[in-house]
Parts: C-alpha cells; sequence; structure tokens
C-alpha cells in the first residue's frame, strides 16, 4: 500500500507478533502522583478499565506531572485530518496534508531561531509532541482511514517494556492523496521512534528519540479561473485548468534528543531520615540535534503564474534548496527531586542554561551562515492549599540571531473550592515576548523571491482569562502586538507601523443530555487593522450526535452530524515558492456551512466509522473555498477504523 515502509516499520510487526516478555512490575506505573483532572480533548471511556498516560517533550513535564490521558472514547474518532481534530480550524488548500493557516488568530510564540515550517506545522512532528508512555502493559494502536480517489491515511503507535526499567516507543504516521486536481498529490510520512529509562531507585532517568518528517507536496497553484469550479463547468475536476503542472514541494527534517536527570538526593537518604531530609532536587542534561531540508522544485520557471513578480535567476529551471542545521546543549537544576511534583509541592524552582549552534545554506548563496546563541530560561510554581496555583516561565537570549529576545509568562490556577471537589476552575494569564522575526522574514533568496531586511523585534502582551467546568470552558484573549511582521499584497515582508491589537472571546466544551450529544466550539474575534490581520469574525463547529448501546451492550455506537462554518473575509493568499500565505485583496470565501455525516462502532477497544464529508455541497452551491482559487474536495465518503491493544 505505501512505499514509505521502512525496515524499522517491519521490526515493529515482528515485535507486535512476536513480542519480548513482558515484565509485571513496571516502574514507570507508579501513578500515585498523576493528576486526575482531563482537559476537554482528552475523556476516559468509563468502561475502559485501563487507563494510559503520557507526558510530552522533556522529563521537566513528568516532574511537573504535565500527564494527559488517552482519549479512548469514540466522540471524534471520525475527525482523521489533524487540521479539524479537536475542535480546530484551518485555512487549507485543496488536499489533505498541504499548507495551512488557523482561521483563529494563531500567532507564533516560539522563541529562538524558526526551524520548521510555521505554516506546515499540523503535519510536522517536533520534539515538544514526543509522546513517552507510562503504563502496566504494552500498548498498541492502529488507525486506518480510507478515503475517495485512492486517499489512504495509516497510523502506528507502539509501547512496550524491553527490559525492567526500559521503554521503547513509536508513532508513525503515513498519508498518501493523489488529489482531486491535477498536481495536488500529497504524500507524507511523519513519527519518531523513542527510549527511556530508569533506575531501579528511579534516582536516574534518560529519555531519547529520533524524529523524522518527510513531506512531498505537489502544488498546482491554484484554479486559473474560478469560474470553472463556482458554475460547475467541469465535472471532472482533473481537466480543469491550474498555474502550475510541475511544481512541488519537499520538506524533511530529522534529529535526535536526548534528556538525561538525576536527583541529588538519594532516596534511602530520604526515606531512612527520622526528619525530612534536605532535598537537593535534581540536575539535568539535554542534547539536540536537527537537520532540516527544504527544497521547491519548478520546471517551468516562465510560467504567467509568476508574471508579476522578479526575474528568475535561472529561467530554466527553479531548484530552491534550503538547509538548516540546528545543535543545542541544555544543563539545568530543580528543586523537585524525587517522586516530587509540581502539583503537590507547596513551591518548586528550575533554570535551564542554553547553548545553541545554528547554521543555514540558502539557495543561490556560495556559503552558509552561522550563529552561535547563549540563553537562559526557567520558571516557577507556588501551591497553596491545592486551590491556588501560581506558575510562571521566562527566558533571555544573550547572544547570537535572537540577542536580545525574551519573554515571560504567568498563570494563575483558582479553583472554586478545591482540586478535588469544586465548582470549576478559574485561569488567568499574561504573556509579554520580544522576539526577533522570523528568519524568514529578515533574509530570504530563491529563483525569484529575494530580500535582505533589517526588521524591529516584535513584542506581544497577551492577557487570557477563563473559566472551566468540567468539559465545559469559555473564555477571552486579547493580544496587543507590535511590529507585526507579514506578508503583503506584494509578497514583500513588512511590519505595521503601529501597534494593534486581537480579541478573542470563545466557548467550547461537550454537553450530553441522555443520548443526545453536542461538541462545539464557537469563537467571535476582532482586530483593529483588518487591513493586515485577515480573520473571519465567526467560526463554529458543531457536533451534534447520539450514542447507545447496541448488541445487548456488547458494543456502543455513535451517529451524528459535524457541521463547520466561517463568515466571508478576504482570505490570505498562497505562494507555493515561498511555502508561505500572503495578504490578497482580490477574493472574498467563507459564509459556507460545510456538513459531514458519520456513523461510528465501538466493538470492546475496536473504533469503526464511515463517514460522508462535506454532503452539503451537493445542494448549497460550488463556493466552498479554503482558500483563495483553491475549492475544498466535493462531497466524498471516508472508511476508518482504529484498534487498541493492551498486551
Amino acid at each position: 500500500m505505501f512505499k514509505l515502509f521502512s525496515n524499522q516499520i517491519f521490526t515493529f510487526f515482528l515485535l507486535v507478533l512476536f513480542p519480548l516478555p513482558a515484565f509485571n512490575q513496571n516502574i514507570y506505573a507508579d501513578t500515585s502522583y498523576i493528576s486526575h483532572d482531563t482537559t476537554a480533548t482528552n475523556w476516559i471511556d468509563e468502561n475502559d478499565s485501563i487507563e494510559v498516560y503520557f507526558y510530552k517533550s522533556n522529563l521537566n513535564n513528568l516532574k511537573l506531572n504535565n500527564l494527559t490521558y488517552i482519549d479512548t472514547s469514540i466522540i471524534r474518532t471520525h475527525e482523521y485530518d489533524s487540521l479539524y481534530r479537536g475542535n480546530k480550524f484551518y485555512s487549507t488548500l485543496s488536499n489533505i496534508g498541504m499548507a495551512h493557516v488557523s482561521l483563529n488568530f494563531l500567532p507564533d510564540k516560539s522563541k529562538g531561531f524558526s526551524k520548521s515550517l510555521f505554516y506546515f506545522n499540523q503535519y510536522l512532528i517536533t520534539n515538544e509532541e514526543v509522546r513517552y508512555f507510562i503504563l502496566s502493559k504494552p500498548y498498541t494502536e492502529l488507525y486506518y482511514v480510507m478515503g475517495a480517489k485512492k486517499e489512504q491515511t495509516l497510523r502506528v503507535v507502539f509501547s512496550r517494556d524491553l527490559y525492567k526499567g526500559l521503554n521503547m516507543g513509536l508513532d508513525f504516521s503515513f498519508e498518501n492523496s493523489p488529489g482531486i486536481y491535477k498536481n495536488s498529490k500529497t504524500n507524507n510520512a511523519t513519527g519518531y521512534f523513542n527510549l527511556q529509562y530508569v533506575t531501579p531507585n528511579k534516582r536516574y532517568r534518560v529519555i531519547g528519540n529520533y524524529i523524522m518528517n518527510k513531506l512531498r507536496i505537489h502544488e498546482n497553484g491554484g484554479l486559473k479561473d474560478d469560474k470553472y469550479f463556482t458554475e460547475n463547468l467541469e465535472h471532472d475536476r482533473m481537466v480543469i485548468p491550474i498555474h502550475l503542472s510541475n511544481a512541488y514541494n519537499e520538506i524533511r527534517e530529522s534529529g535526535v534528543y536526548l534528556q538525561q536527570q538525576f536527583n541529588l538526593t538519594s532516596a534511602k537518604k530520604i526515606e531512612d531520615s527520622t526528619r525530612r531530609a534536605l532535598d537537593m532536587g535534581s540536575i539535568n542534561y539535554a542534547f539536540q540535534y536537527k537537520r532540516n531540508i527544504y527544497t521547491f522544485t519548478d520546471g517551468d520557471p516562465l510560467s504567467e503564474f509568476y508574471l508579476d513578480f522578479a526575474p528568475p535567476l535561472d529561467s530554466s529551471n527553479t531548484f530552491d534548496s534550503t538547509t538548516q542545521i540546528f545543535i543545542k546543549n541544555q544543563i539545568g537544576w530543580s528543586s523537585l527531586g524525587y517522586q516530587e511534583n509540581g502539583e503537590e509541592h507547596p513551591f518548586y524552582l528550575y533554570g535551564n542554561f542554553n547553548y545553541e549552534h545554528i547554521s543555514e545554506h540558502l539557495p543561490y548563496e556560495l556559503s552558509e551562515r552561522s550563529w552561535d546563541q547563549v540563553s537562559i530560561s526557567g520558571g516557577l510554581g507556588i501551591n497553596i492549599k491545592k486551590s491556588f496555583y501560581l506558575k510562571g516561565t521566562g527566558f533571555l537570549y544573550f547572544s547570537g540571531y535572537n540577542q536580545g529576545d525574551f519573554g515571560i509568562q504567568g498563570t494563575v490556577n483558582q479553583y472554586l473550592g478545591t482540586k478535588e471537589k469544586n465548582f470549576g476552575e478559574l485561569i488567568l494569564g499574561a504573556e509579554f515576548y520580544l522576539k526577533t522575526p522570523s528568519r524568514f522574514f529578515q533574509t530570504w533568496n530563491s529563483n525569484r523571491f529575494r530580500w535582505n531586511l533589517s526588521l524591529d523585534k516584535e513584542s506581544y502582551f497577551i492577557l487570557s482569562g477563563k473559566y472551566q467546568f468540567k468539559f465545559l470552558t469559555t473564555g477571552v484573549d486579547f493580544y496587543t502586538i507590535g511590529s507585526y511582521t507579514y506578508l503583503n499584497d506584494s509578497i514583500k515582508p513588512t511590519q505595521a507601523s503601529k501597534p494593534m491589537t486581537v480579541m478573542q472571546l470563545f466557548a467550547q466544551g461537550v454537553i450530553e443530555v441522555g443520548k443526545f450529544g453536542f461538541d462545539s466550539k464557537l469563537t467571535y474575534q476582532t482586530a483593529s487593522q483588518t487591513d493586515i490581520i485577515r480573520l473571519p469574525q465567526f467560526t463554529g463547529i458543531l457536533n451534534v450526535f447520539f450514542r447507545s448501546p447496541v448488541f445487548n451492550k456488547a458494543a456502543t455506537v455513535q451517529t451524528g452530524i459535524q457541521m463547520r462554518y466561517f463568515t466571508e473575509f478576504k482570505a490570505y493568499a498562497y505562494m507555493p515558492e515561498l511555502r508561505a500565505f500572503y495578504l490578497q485583496n482580490d477574493v472574498t470565501i467563507g459564509n459556507y456551512l460545510w456538513a459531514d455525516v458519520y456513523v461510528t462502532l465501538k466493538v470492546q477497544r475496536a473504533r469503526i466509522f464511515l463517514k460522508m464529508a462535506n454532503v452539503t455541497g451537493y445542494f448549497e452551491g460550488y463556493h466552498y473555498f479554503l482558500a483563495p482559487h483553491y475549492p475544498d474536495r466535493d462531497g466524498r465518503f471516508y472508511f476508518g477504523v482504529s484498534w487498541r491493544f493492551h498486551d
């Protein structure tokens, strides 16, 4: 089915079919300190007795008790696309796995040198998203989706103990979709392997991973004339004229990460002390290496699609290849030591010293550029009577490309009662960032687009507040932004001359009444300078479902209709050679109601769904665009199955 299966994937199936002996005593299975709060996107099926937890990214999140349940419900099984899973909503192109930009304001708050592509982030795995499982039995999940026009998605998740204290895991996804328009094929493979080890006395832990992203995206530049679609002049979408017939982007990212953590005070000293021994906390060392290669190829650089832009350096062929190397060393200390965690400790403090080396080679440049960066980062937390939590983080760059960048973030969590028994939780937050614009905006060199600019630092001041009760959340985010950087309608980097504001009001959650339920997210947003920040004023997602046990309660069926809507606005246009979105003033999209009808069946730990996507396309007219000149796909069927194993 997929040519991308490697020897490593074959080895995985050998492990599943001929597993190594499993050890009953799992050192990672000490869950006495785990928070049993679930979020609006993570539910445990009350009929599923085996709970699986994981933490992400690094061991600090284990210390801070940032643990998450695996979602075992069927409420969102049919949401197979990363752009819409969990009530997300993106403007994208005419196939799965392509460039995208959020329809809800979502600024880039990442710190340091920009290493990944912001407009592909939902399809790229980063170290921050690697999951390390805490489980008592081997865990496996297979997820497969088959759609119209030979679209296929496969995901394999696996974790098990190899030896006492040694755990391995993997998570790989494969997407292949030929597309319904000419030259819109996508073939993406992403995933990672990881290992984690803890000594029997839990004094020393180490984790590591290898990440791989490979996206191959054919770029057609959109329809030459939207009337072919809006007036349905051609039923065979494959023959509708498009701009680019021989262009594609290839994104290749790979890297390794290793973190070690050592508790300075031994467990025996604490256990043997009649009085609480002085806990010296823990130290950690982390190493990260990442290599990114981004390539755009077009066999016809003189296409009329490019007539309004600068002449090409090479008129016979475009081959823009950018290479980035990122190396990071980090050493840190945390006041949290043996079997302590931030949720229970009245006060904790941690800090890190970071050294980074970055090199970059842009297309058509003879030599690479490099930077050495030194920074510090850290955080603290205060817990008062398990009902009031204050958390703060910060960072500061002393040298390198990001010299002078800094940020500080703080949140206050106040339970209306106690954490175990309350009438909800009030969460207030404040953030301030002063950061160098992405390297892409400062310096770029390709066959047709070239600039070398000196831009001011961007500033972000963000105030947020929300109230959360069980699975319901409502809140507001208010952004004040200085020197906002964007691509104007001439596809040139530009900074806003004066500060601007953005406000978002939102409500989301799940309401169940008997066998009926609603899963929704509603967002209202407004910007002070709508000629620069383009947003639909309202976005809404609503999943109305009916769920009931069947076959003498041996299975559960859920059927429903999921609707998505956003108001009209002049959405961002897309430039394939830059892999980026920019301002345009000619095309308005929106005011269309997407509707998907589905049925999901759960039998033990197997979940099966059948979905008809975009059913409203048959009677609401042909104006379901997700980006200018890029129509969404027509109505289509999907079949999917997800199967979890705990042995």
